[in-house]
């Protein structure tokens, strides 16, 4: 039994509501018809996820074992996921403040599947991203938060995603929608973390929606198990003068991808993405970032930093349009690359299509290796080789690290960057 197989399987043990299993039967026909993306499909090229029709996967187990989480003592008001379905007893909602509220699409799927297949719908269309059909035919459970007109949440939204995995491979299909309501203001940390030696796999979308004047802060970490598989999708709808900020911190997981989508189709949106990722020896990690100008007075800045070391592979891909009758567009995109070894790998290409004038607009891409002059000026002021790297590395990328204004999540990827080192990892942790 392969992937495909194992989907309907699943989908069959599902029997849900009329209405949600018609969205369900359309996401599972996309997944029929075209099959998992092979590297003849050029958005897929180069990440390779064939080895998935060769196992039988099944759905984890949410009374799992989990332990200590990362980020447990942030201050944060705290969603836990165990294999795709909620767990309250880990869960701190208690304290929401007004005007922020949560659905989950389990009870919804249970009492109102009509708004479950709503919800869902979008992700089963025929021009849907074929792991976001995946997500809308398998998933049993995620969040939709909204954030009420004028709100301005205390502290930051924290939602975990843990997968583990026992005898059988398993899989999880993670479901997050916010909704930030005018002039509302909030941050949310979006976290998947794994525990397992097994070849598990995930399949998460996340939608964020800023409606007049709100600002939202997204920051979305992928600390999975070593042998684990990640496909993300990112989807952000930007309302007119608002801010929605996304970072993606991928950081663990033997083969992970990100795609980042970004539509402005309302005067004065504003985006911002940035990106940090680091490859190992065994890993491979892709990004694909699109950014749509469809209204004018729109603006865009995009930063993403790679590291690659060992036989690790990085991917970047990101494409910018600013589409015909648009004006006075803003758009800037950069793509640099380190690569800590003659083994490792670095794939990138930004892309502009503008159809419309009046605009400022660039991009640019670099691909190099650590700077031997700065190497040897740390080693004559005895500094040991190894911490002289892992200061060079993290120094490629403390940019965008001290980008972060949540003290924890910091000190959490910092030390992630450097954790082959101990001493330097200490030392960043204690400076965070």
């Amino acid at each position: 039994m392969g992937f495909v197989d194992s989907v309907v399987r699943e989908f069959a043990a599902q029997r849900p509501d009329p209405r949600l299993e018609r969205v369900r039967r359309r996401a599972l026909q996309q997944l029929r018809s075209r099959g998992v993306p092979t590297a003849r499909v050029e958005d897929w090229k180069y990440t390779d996820l064939s080895d998935l029709d060769t196992r039988d996967y099944a759905i984890g187990l949410a009374s799992a074992p989990i332990g200590v989480l990362p980020l447990a003592d942030l201050d944060a008001y705290r969603l836990v996921f165990v294999n795709g379905q909620f767990d309250a007893a880990r869960s701190d909602l208690a304290a929401l403040p007004p005007g922020v509220t949560v659905k989950f699409l389990l009870e919804l799927i249970t009492e109102q599947p009509a708004v479950a297949a709503a919800y869902l719908e979008p992700y089963a269309a025929d021009d849907a991203k074929i792991f976001g059909a995946l997500n809308a035919a398998i998933a049993r459970d995620g969040a939709y938060i909204n954030i009420a007109a004028g709100c301005v949440v205390d502290k930051p939204l924290l939602a975990i995603f843990v997968t583990t995995a026992d005898d059988e491979t398993t899989w999880c299909a993670p479901h997050l929608e916010l909704t930030a309501g005018a002039n509302s203001q909030v941050d949310l940390i979006e976290l998947h973390h794994g525990i397992s030696s097994r070849a598990y796999f995930t399949t998460a979308v996340t939608r964020l929606v800023t409606e007049a004047g709100a600002n939202l802060a997204h920051y979305r970490v992928v600390a999975e198990a070593s042998a684990a598989t990640h496909v993300g999708q990112v989807l952000c709808a930007i309302g007119a003068d608002s801010g929605l900020a996304t970072t993606s911190l991928a950081l663990d997981g033997r083969r992970i991808r990100v795609d980042v989508d970004c539509t402005l189709a309302a005067t004065g949106g504003s985006a911002v993405l940035n990106g940090v990722f680091i490859s190992g020896a065994g890993q491979h990690i892709d990004h694909h970032t699109r950014v749509d100008h469809r209204a004018s007075h729109t603006t865009s800045d995009e930063n993403y930093k790679g590291i690659a070391g060992g036989n690790g592979r990085g991917v970047f891909n990101g494409k910018i349009i600013v589409h015909a009758g648009t004006r006075k567009i803003t758009a800037t995109q950069a793509s640099h690359n380190l690569l800590l070894a003659d083994t490792a790998e670095i794939d990138t290409k930004p892309e502009l299509e503008i159809y419309a004038d009046d605009l400022r607009c660039a991009h640019g891409a670099t691909v190099g290796q650590l700077d031997e002059a700065a190497l040897f000026y740390l080693r004559s002021r005895g500094v040991p080789l190894a911490a002289a790297r892992a200061l060079l590395t993290y120094g490629f990328v403390q940019e965008l690290v001290d980008k972060i204004p949540i003290t924890a999540l910091h000190q959490l990827v910092a030390t992630r960057i450097v954790a082959d080192n101990p001493a330097l990892a200490a030392l960043l942790a204690g400076a965070a």
